[in-house]
């Protein structure tokens, strides 16, 4: 995350330097209707080509991220808690996390063996299509803002011919042209500088998160094979380090 923070910063400080420093002026980069045109176009294409669940799974993962949820040093944390309680001849009904939830229900009602692992592995493939599903929400959409920007820009080009049928549009054209041009520049700028290392960062997490259901499922097959609980918590520390 502070990776993430570090980045952004740094990249919105290359473009505010580049712009200040410009020698058309900021006001040359300020164009409204290429701004709408490129984020409520991301953003109305974003809805549709994304499906409701993979949408709110991704905004899980965001939010996970923001929160720093989504650890390998607080999920095995969690597990040694939940070993403790087994050892005891207890198992929880409720932990942070939902896929482990769901483990020890089926780890309560007996299951073992074939059946366990089945579940587990086909549950836990299920869990990683759907991670990976919502990580793509973003790298699903990173070709577009270009292109509408040169939809913005088209519109600009198309004004500036109008106007060209009276004097000041002739005076003007220059600027009128740099004005059209914004609108392209903020595609590149939301798809390269935005939505490309948001998805990489996605995928990062999503590939991350994978690496955590493996976790679980190991975890649980040692305490359904009733393995010793010193085994089991090195096991665990194996994933965290």
């Amino acid at each position: 995350m502070l990776t993430l923070l570090f980045g952004s910063v740094f990249s919105v400080a290359i473009l505010i330097f580049t712009f200040l420093h410009s020698k058309a002026g900021l006001t040359t980069f300020v164009n409204p209707e290429g701004i709408m045109i490129v984020a409520g176009g991301t953003v109305a294409i974003l809805l549709m080509t994304s499906k409701y669940d993979d949408l709110a799974n991704f905004f899980r993962l965001l939010r996970s991220m923001l929160l720093k949820r989504g650890n390998s040093e607080q999920l095995a944390k969690t597990l040694l808690e939940v070993s403790s309680s087994i050892e005891r001849g207890k198992i929880p009904t409720e932990t942070p996390h939902p896929f482990l939830t769901k483990a020890l229900g089926w780890l309560a009602a007996g299951l073992k063996g074939k059946e366990l692992d089945k579940l587990l592995v086909d549950g836990a493939k299920l869990e990683i299509e759907r991670i990976h599903r919502s990580a793509q929400v973003l790298s699903n959409v990173v070709k577009y803002p270009p292109a509408l920007g040169m939809i913005g820009t088209v519109f600009g080009i198309i004004a500036i011919f109008h106007g060209l049928g009276n004097v000041e549009g002739q005076k003007n054209i220059g600027v009128n042209l740099a004005f059209a041009m914004t609108a392209t520049l903020y595609g590149l700028v939301t798809a390269n500088f935005v939505i490309s290392p948001l998805s990489e960062l996605f995928m990062q997490s999503a590939e991350h998160e994978e690496l955590e259901l493996g976790m679980i499922v190991e975890t649980i097959k040692l305490w359904s094979e009733k393995e010793s609980s010193f085994f089991v918590k090195e096991h665990i520390e194996l994933y965290a380090a």
